[in-house]
């Protein structure tokens, strides 16, 4: 058997960690558990020995997903000298800061992953990642030069639509169906999107469907059973993605 130990700092994490690659160690008859020693939680991994040199590539990929979807996401909003981060204009403007660069950011930190028989996530990010940190304070000293520019509503928004028409396009379209206040974000061929960027194929409200949207960034946004379309997140989807948007009536 080859075993793994992936440690991190918040207990939450580690048990998210180990849900998201449950599937895939079961698949290929291994084992794994949270375990929860003082300060920290492990995540430890058993799988047969033949499995290893493809479960290296796949867990150094997950761990890279979570660096961006969390660890980028935690910096930029800490140095980002802006106020009111919990309005949904705010999350909107950091979920485009998180997705630019997005693919080269997950590659760059995967190959930086060296993996033994234990590794520690957050002394990782913490002492090894210094140099992305650099490419990630660019985009964030960009947006607090312009602090001011940028306390105009309209201003915010166009500048935030900048940066979306920037991000690179990682499906060509997104099927947003409805039901009991939930939406399901499927591809054309009516299969759930599962994207690490995307919290869930299914999603619980307008402002997490918004920032969803932004990470896939897809050419074309197909909105069916029209009734379910509030009028005002209707205005925001356009506001950001205009053209891009279609109404199934």
């Amino acid at each position: 058997m080859w075993e793994l130990c992936i440690c991190f700092e918040s207990r939450d994490i580690a048990e998210d960690f180990a849900r998201s690659i449950s599937i895939y160690v079961r698949e290929r008859l291994g084992l794994v558990i949270v375990a929860y020693p003082v300060h920290f939680a492990s995540v430890v991994i058993a799988m047969p020995l033949k499995c290893k040199e493809e479960a290296n590539k796949y867990f150094k990929q997950k761990i890279a997903e979570y660096v961006l979807s969390i660890y980028k996401r935690e910096y930029i909003l800490n140095h980002l000298d802006f106020e009111n981060s919990q309005s949904l204009s705010m999350k909107v403007f950091l979920q485009t800061l998180v997705c630019f660069d997005s693919e080269m950011d997950k590659q760059i930190i995967a190959d930086s992953i060296i993996l033994g028989d234990k590794f520690c996530v957050d002394s990782f990010v913490n002492f090894r990642l210094s140099f992305i940190k650099k490419k990630w304070n660019e985009v964030v000293s960009l947006a607090n030069e312009n602090i001011m520019y940028l306390l105009s509503e309209d201003s915010f928004l166009e500048f935030t639509r900048f940066l979306i028409s920037n991000l690179d396009h990682r499906c060509h379209a997104v099927n947003i169906f409805s039901k009991k206040n939930c939406y399901f974000l499927c591809d054309m061929e009516g299969n759930g999107i599962d994207d690490f960027l995307v919290e869930k194929p299914i999603v619980y409200d307008d402002g997490k469907l918004i920032t969803s949207l932004i990470a896939l960034n897809p050419e074309k946004i197909i909105l069916h059973c029209n009734p379910f379309v509030k009028e005002p997140l209707l205005r925001t989807l356009f506001s950001y993605f205009n053209d891009r948007i279609e109404v199934c009536k």
